[in-house]
C-alpha cells in the first residue's frame, strides 16, 4: 500500500478504536442499574432500642469522645466486621458501641454488594 492510503486508513480506525473503547468504559461505567444508588442505598429498619446502661468507670479510665465504630452493611442487611476504629477511654462504653452497632438492621439490597460505613455512637449520660 501507498503511504497516502495507509495515512487515510490511520485516522478512521484510530477514531473506531478510540470510541469502540469509549463504549466499552461506558458500558462498565452503568451496568444495567446494578449500583441504583437509591435503590442500594442502606437504611435502617430496626436498632437497638431502650436507654443506655450504666457504665462504670474502671481507675484511670476517663471519657474522652465518643466511639468511633466500623463496619460493613451486607446485602441481606445484617451488620459484618464490627470494629472499633476509635475508644472513648472507656472499656463498658466501647463494649456498649459495638454491641449497638451489632444489632443495627438494614433494609435487604440484592445485587448491591456490601457497603462500608463508620458511625460515631452518641452517649448520652443523662
Amino acid at each position: 500500500m501507498s503511504n497516502r492510503v495507509m495515512r487515510d486508513l490511520v485516522i478512521p480506525v484510530l477514531l473506531l478504536a478510540v470510541f469502540t473503547a469509549f463504549g466499552a468504559a461506558q458500558d462498565k461505567a452503568s451496568p444495567k442499574g446494578e449500583f441504583d444508588i437509591p435503590r442500594c442505598a442502606p437504611k435502617v429498619i430496626s436498632k437497638a432500642s431502650g436507654k443506655s446502661p450504666e457504665f462504670h468507670f474502671r481507675k484511670g479510665e476517663e471519657y474522652k469522645h465518643s466511639p468511633v465504630v466500623a463496619y460493613e452493611v451486607l446485602e441481606s442487611g445484617e451488620i459484618a466486621h464490627p470494629l472499633l476504629k476509635r475508644s472513648s477511654g472507656v472499656a463498658e462504653v466501647d463494649k456498649y458501641a459495638l454491641k449497638w452497632v451489632q444489632e443495627l438492621k438494614f433494609n435487604k439490597r440484592p445485587g448491591c454488594g456490601a457497603v462500608e460505613s463508620t458511625v460515631d455512637v452518641t452517649i448520652d449520660f443523662r
